[in-house]
């Protein structure tokens, strides 16, 4: 995996946090991940060169009067917080996703990033009991992690995700429609903590403002509790024009 620098080195990732999404049901993740870059004014500093990764070139969806190009996949930064922030806006080739997320790993430890949070969704037909279905719709899972994260996470109303039991009787996390959280926790030996929010396809702009307020609550990213987030420019018609009045 290559991280190019826009136009200067890359700044010094050691001790950062790194968060990006896992491309998967809703792009809830992604979503979230526009908002965080939205609204904690993170810096652009690389484009995320790599085959496992379809091609994509195009205008900036945070500032309409901005030259700046965006790929495929971007890492920026907040200094301030300790963060790199890296989006990730295509599905992963299936016959390089392996090389791809072993090289992400590797390239996380030798920039010298702390620990990994992954912002994802499963499908929310898939919930099994009615904890699921009428609670919370937020879960996390963590792997390598302290107890003082996972308390972190307590603290805050988190709920770890259920187990269910397999054909082969294996008791483990049920991640449908998660892309590829459960192939990079298996490989990932880096502090990882993923935040998953249970959805259905459609609007999802308000599963990822939750996923937000989730990461806010156990980060304090903000300390105002009742944010208010600012929409990216590029959500104002992610749906097309309102229906015309005419035609009823």
């Amino acid at each position: 995996m290559l991280v190019y620098p826009c136009g200067k080195d890359l700044p010094s990732l050691t001790n950062y946090t790194l968060i990006l999404p896992s491309v998967s049901v809703g792009n809830a993740g992604q979503l979230a991940v526009d908002l965080i870059i939205t609204n904690l004014a993170c810096e652009k500093v690389g484009i995320v060169h790599h085959p496992a990764l379809y091609p994509l070139v195009g205008g900036s969806p945070y500032d309409p009067s901005s030259k700046e190009v965006t790929t495929s996949a971007d890492l920026h930064v907040l200094p301030a917080h300790s963060l790199a922030v890296m989006q990730i806006r295509v599905p992963l080739i299936k016959s390089e996703r392996h090389n791809f997320l072993t090289e992400l790993m590797g390239w996380c430890k030798s920039v010298g990033i702390r620990e990994v949070v992954m912002l994802a969704s499963c499908n929310a037909y898939e919930r099994w009991d009615n904890n699921q279905i009428t609670g919370p719709q937020l879960r996390y899972l963590t792997s390598h992690t302290t107890e003082e994260d996972v308390q972190g996470l307590v603290s805050v109303g988190a709920l770890e995700l259920e187990k269910r039991t397999d054909e082969e009787g294996v008791s483990q996390p049920f991640l449908s429609g998660a892309g590829f959280v459960k192939h990079f926790m298996e490989i990932c030996d880096l502090p990882t903590t993923v935040l998953i929010k249970f959805v259905e396809e459609g609007d999802n702009t308000m599963d990822a403002v939750m996923l937000l307020n989730f990461l806010n609550a156990w980060k304090k990213l903000v300390q105002d509790k009742a944010a208010t987030w600012k929409m990216p420019f590029s959500w104002k018609n992610m749906f097309g024009r309102p229906t015309p009045q005419e035609i009823y």
